[in-house]
């Protein structure tokens, strides 16, 4: 069997960004809706498009065949996306069900943290993981806007306004323990 030449591959890569450039923002709209997440839509739009790359044996043209392979690899890849995410939050439930039961040593009066500080990283837990990402950096890492991303691949606009609500997050669960 021979190896296909470089002019064949060449033209089969160009066919697929034509396939690419064809089904993207339809598969987009499709994943965005089943996860309810534009992150992991694109995560799996790009998941569906390499198993196209790698898996299609026909022809590289859009026609009603790679329609419905697509569809349905896109539903395969953002089923198992929920299901990593789900197991995902399993482990960190356990591990946080862990954490509390973490005794930590007594190092001394200058190690000691604050009933501030104490309530600040209870506070923190209760903002979802791209918040506390974002509060982290910024909060005790003190990155810049631009820096965090850099760090994270968003925005620096989508920066400021993932950390201006998870900062009023904190706020309001900071001001319900103070009256509790």
């Amino acid at each position: 069997m021979t190896r296909p030449s470089k002019t064949r591959r060449a033209q089969r890569l160009e066919a697929f960004e034509a396939v690419v450039h064809h089904y993207e923002a339809a598969l987009l709209r499709y994943a965005a809706r089943v996860l309810n997440d534009p992150d992991g839509a694109q995560d799996v739009v790009q998941d569906s498009f390499i198993r196209l790359l790698h898996r299609w044996k026909g022809e590289m043209a859009p026609d009603g065949r790679m329609t419905n392979w697509l569809y349905r690899v896109a539903h395969n890849c953002a089923v198992d996306h929920v299901r990593k995410i789900a197991r995902r939050s399993l482990l960190h439930r356990r591990a946080a069900a862990e954490q509390d039961q973490i005794v930590a040593p007594d190092r001394g009066a200058e190690f000691a943290v604050s009933d501030q500080a104490a309530r600040a990283a209870v506070a923190l837990q209760t903002l979802d993981l791209r918040e506390r990402q974002l509060v982290i950096l910024k909060v005790y890492e003190e990155k810049s806007y631009k820096e965090i991303s850099a760090i994270t691949g968003l925005s620096t606009g989508n920066v400021g306004y993932i950390l201006h609500h998870a900062m009023r997050k904190l706020a309001r669960a900071l001001e319900g323990e103070a009256s509790s």
